[in-house]
């Protein structure tokens, strides 16, 4: 494992320069990061086995791939959503409305593409000195993310690890609303209403309120939706008809213009690298498989999984509603998956997700209980630990979130 890995690692970043393309080249740098490491782990006095020498490999991937992010354009998303909340504010267009040809220079000039009635929001934070805006901005950020690794079941080490882990990094660094909207996700197995809130920004994530159906959450189910067209109608006075038949306009705009920049706009999703239909059969094929399991966390986890493939476009910090599931793999398993994922993305982060869901299938690669001390929850139990603990002790909770169990 530790031999695979440091080879991946070192043929994904052969032709780097670290920091950046004025720096040095990255391979010495990342062998120099993972002796030193190595040396601090002995002088801790911890054996360093196989197992050891494929967290040193990782850890040591992860953190320097996120100081290169560092070189790159930092809140680039939250100036997009601010721009977009600005726009409205004067009564400028806030819609694409001609396809993009070329990559703009400046990264927060990308089109805006969440629907009308989060445009208060950012209206709200673009009223306030951006300086004061940023920093609310990733505070609550950072929270989210703590509070979401914590609630499926990570203790505070493997949280502290989870921030170096390229998709919560990248995700807190460009300012994406994908790192709240995980902190939602893994609330759900106690608040399943929360499960329609991230489709307000991200249409695709409805994939994980499948999760609502498939357990009879009914009351849930209506409560958010009822909650999320009350919002709707209490902004239409403020953003007008106009604004949604402009989202709809440059939803489309934003279709052509992925496939004239299919580099930038698609991310590294798979509906860049395969036909429309199989993009499509594939992620009704994960989704289907997802909601067959019989367990409910185990469903909403294996949803994240769906959501990250059926993903339009997709970027590393579209990655986070899958943690669920990528901490469920067995210990050695677990590893491999974080070391693919422990470099800039591409392709081969997808043999991670395979991994994750070929353990639906084969129980020798899921965590079992009393694993070794490597196990990354710690504990040797599955996320969501708590909840599972709850049902346990609690019939109303059983009656309620899990009826006809």
């Amino acid at each position: 494992m530790p031999i695979v890995l440091a080879a991946y690692v070192l043929f994904v970043t052969w032709t780097w320069e670290f920091p950046n393309w004025q720096g040095i080249p990255f391979p010495p740098v990342w062998v120099g990061a993972a002796l030193s490491l190595g040396v601090a782990w002995r002088r801790l006095r911890l054996a360093l086995g196989p197992l050891a020498v494929t967290a040193i490999v990782v850890v040591s991937a992860m953190v320097l791939t996120d100081i290169t992010l560092f070189w790159t354009q930092g809140l680039r998303d939250l100036e997009i959503y601010l721009k977009a909340g600005d726009r409205w504010r004067t009564g400028a267009p806030v819609y694409l409305s001609v396809p993009l040809a070329a990559r703009p220079e400046d990264l927060s000039n990308y089109p805006f593409l969440y629907p009308p009635l989060t445009l208060p929001l950012f209206g709200a934070l673009a009223s306030l000195p951006f300086p004061v805006a940023a920093a609310g901005w990733v505070a609550a950020s950072l929270a989210a993310v703590v509070a979401g690794c914590r609630w499926i079941g990570l203790d505070w080490r493997w949280t502290m690890i989870a921030l170096a882990w390229p998709p919560v990094a990248q995700g807190i660094y460009v300012g994406n609303v994908a790192v709240p909207l995980f902190a939602l996700f893994a609330a759900a197995a106690w608040r399943p209403a929360l499960l329609v809130v991230p489709p307000i920004f991200k249409i695709y994530s409805g994939i994980a309120a499948l999760w609502l159906l498939r357990r009879e959450h009914w009351r849930s189910l209506v409560l958010g939706a009822v909650a999320v067209v009350a919002i709707g109608l209490a902004t239409l006075p403020l953003t007008g008809m106009g604004a949604w038949s402009q989202w709809l306009g440059g939803l489309q705009a934003y279709q052509v213009s992925q496939r004239l920049l299919p580099d930038y706009l698609y991310g590294f999703g798979l509906a860049r690298y395969l036909p429309l239909a199989v993009f499509g059969v594939l992620g009704l094929a994960v989704t289907l498989a997802a909601l067959r399991a019989r367990e409910g966390r185990e469903q909403l986890s294996r949803l994240g999984v769906a959501t990250v493939v059926a993903s339009p476009s997709l970027f590393s910090h579209g990655w986070l509603v899958a943690l669920p599931a990528l901490v469920r793999l067995d210990t050695p398993w677990f590893w491999l998956a974080l070391g693919l994922t422990a470099c800039s993305p591409g392709l081969a982060w997808f043999v991670a997700l395979g991994l994750v869901v070929a353990s639906w299938s084969i129980p020798a690669l899921r965590k079992r209980p009393g694993a070794d001390p490597w196990h990354p929850l710690g504990t040797g139990e599955v996320p969501w630990s708590a909840t599972a603990a709850l049902e346990t002790r609690s019939p109303r909770f059983i009656a309620v979130h899990e009826p006809g169990r």
